[in-house]
């Protein structure tokens, strides 16, 4: 195939999906997130991700489905330079950190602002605190926690006329599932919210579910 030919091919598949970036530090967890949500078994043996790990995943959400395809870059600060690169064209973000790490949550300003500077557009973030089942389900600086929310909040309000999108927060484990999908639900409920504030496009959905499927670039 062409390289012209193989560039119109990739995006025709990147208009037809809701691309979603998940970012974070490395060993937050979010490749074991991702693997939950396919269906996978957990495994604490989860081989260093390559620059990025792509998954598709179909969202059933109120009577259709989201088509999202799942970019899951790699946190590991050598890894920096390529992995800005991905951030383009991106619908959503979902931003990892470890409750048990406080530096992971230091981190979160940083993966944030290349977010926004590579991205081309503020789009919708979800804020995920992983590993609750190690005794942290709530992390313990929750004052901080806020002021990051309130920030990107803001930030919102300033972008958008009429704002309706608000930065989700939840706590989740990747080993028993805790708060997973209900993270998911929250960010299709935030596509479709942030849709209808931009100018509209078609909404890449199905009308009903197929099995998800797994790629790596």
């Amino acid at each position: 195939m062409t390289t012209r030919k193989r560039m119109e091919f990739a995006e025709g598949i990147f208009r037809s999906n809701f691309k979603i970036v998940v970012l974070g530090d490395g060993g937050v967890g979010k490749t074991a997130i991702i693997q939950h949500l396919l269906g996978k078994q957990f495994t604490s043996n989860y081989l260093l991700t390559i620059g990025v790990d792509i998954s598709t995943y179909k969202l059933p959400y109120e009577g259709k489905t989201l088509k999202l395809q799942i970019w899951d870059l790699a946190g590991q600060v050598r890894f920096e330079t390529v992995r800005n690169l991905y951030y383009n064209g991106a619908r959503a973000a979902i931003l990892v950190f470890d409750l048990t790490r406080h530096e992971s949550f230091q981190s979160l300003l940083k993966w944030k602002n290349d977010l926004f500077l590579h991205a081309g557009k503020t789009i919708p973030i979800i804020l995920l605190g992983n590993k609750s089942d190690l005794g942290s389900s709530e992390f313990e600086d929750k004052s901080t926690v806020q002021t990051f929310l309130d920030e990107i909040n803001t930030i919102y309000d300033k972008e958008y006329e009429n704002n309706q999108l608000k930065v989700p927060y939840l706590c989740t484990s990747a080993l028993n599932g805790t708060n997973i999908m209900k993270a998911f639900d929250k960010l299709g409920e935030l596509l479709i919210m942030f849709q209808n504030q931009i100018t509209p496009e078609i909404i890449p959905v199905e009308n009903a579910s197929s099995p998800s499927v797994r790629s790596k670039l």
